[in-house]
C-alpha cells in the first residue's frame, strides 16, 4: 500500500473516531467538533491526492478508495450534525441518496469495465460545496438555505454529469468486448 492509499485508509478510520467523539462530546458546540474533523478529512484528502499525483502514486485502489473516504466522512458529519439540529433532514436525505447512488454507479461501473471512475473537477466542487454548505449551517447563516437551493440544482447537475461518463464508459467496454 503506497502513500497516497494509506493516508485514504486513515481518512476512513476518521469516521468511526468521529461518530465516537461527537456522541460522547456534551457541550453546546457539538458543531465545532463537526468541522475539526471535516476539516482535517479536507486537508488529508488534497494531500493524498496531491502525493498521488505528483509521485506518480495513482492507482486504481486509490481512485476507487479516495471518492468514498469523501463520500462516508462528509455523510457521517452531515449525519451527525443532522441529530443534533444543525442540518435539515431533507438535505440529509438527498445527500445520501445522490452519493448511494455514486457508490453503486461507482462499483457497477468498476465490475463491468475494470476501470475506476477518478473524481474530476465537478466532483470536487460538489465536495467543496457539501464542506461550505455544513460549514454554513453550522454557523447558522443567513444564507444557508439559500445555499443549499443552489446546491441541490448543482448536485442534479454534477450527478447528470457522472452518468454521463458512466454511461460512455460502459458503452465504450461493450464496442470493445464486440
Amino acid at each position: 500500500m503506497n502513500i497516497p492509499n494509506s493516508i485514504t485508509v486513515f481518512r476512513l478510520m476518521l469516521i468511526p473516531c468521529y461518530i465516537i467523539f461527537f456522541l460522547v462530546y456534551e457541550g453546546d458546540n457539538h458543531w465545532l467538533v463537526a468541522l475539526y474533523f471535516l476539516i482535517g478529512g479536507g486537508l488529508l484528502d488534497i494531500l493524498d491526492g496531491y502525493i498521488a499525483r505528483k509521485y506518480n502514486m495513482v492507482t486504481n485502489a486509490g481512485a476507487m478508495l479516495d471518492p468514498l473516504a469523501d463520500k462516508l466522512l462528509l455523510l457521517t458529519v452531515a449525519m451527525g450534525m443532522n441529530l443534533k439540529g444543525y442540518l435539515p433532514t431533507w438535505l440529509i436525505i438527498i445527500l445520501i441518496g445522490r452519493e448511494t447512488l455514486m457508490i453503486i454507479g461507482g462499483v457497477i461501473n468498476y465490475l463491468y469495465t475494470q476501470i475506476a471512475i477518478s473524481a474530476n473537477y465537478f466532483g470536487k466542487i460538489n465536495t467543496c460545496f457539501v464542506y461550505l454548505l455544513i460549514i454554513t449551517y453550522a454557523f447558522d447563516w443567513n444564507y444557508a438555505s439559500v445555499l443549499a437551493k443552489i446546491f441541490v440544482v448543482y448536485l442534479l447537475f454534477v450527478t447528470f454529469m457522472y452518468l454521463n461518463i458512466f454511461m460512455r464508459k460502459i458503452n465504450c467496454k461493450k464496442v470493445y468486448k464486440e
